[in-house]
């Protein structure tokens, strides 16, 4: 995978926790926030976490899919895109005019 395609992916996933976060359980908020938004280490984040590189890892990768999961049911996120991109084409409108 390409270094873009992978900030593409970080970027949206990030998106999707401040838009799901608070549906997550405490300890995977917990992992998901010290891996990626202190950008720690998969052994770092079981450090902070106090338990094993493998359980850190798990929750992370949880943490992840339900993300997806729930943008899957809810589409808060898709729906934003596309009003903001609806926003974009009425302001090229306004100043067409």
């Amino acid at each position: 995978m390409r270094e873009e395609d992978l900030l593409e992916d970080r970027i949206y996933l990030n998106q999707l926790y401040d838009l799901y976060g608070a549906l997550l359980t405490e300890k995977q908020r917990n992992a998901y926030e010290h891996h990626e938004f202190s950008d720690l280490s998969i052994t770092e984040t079981a450090e902070r976490l106090d338990t094993t590189r493998q359980a850190a890892f798990d929750l992370i990768s949880r943490a992840k899919s339900r993300l997806e999961e729930l943008e899957a049911l809810l589409k808060l996120h898709e729906r934003i895109k596309n009003l903001e991109k609806r926003i974009e084409d009425l302001e090229e409108r306004c100043q067409d005019k």
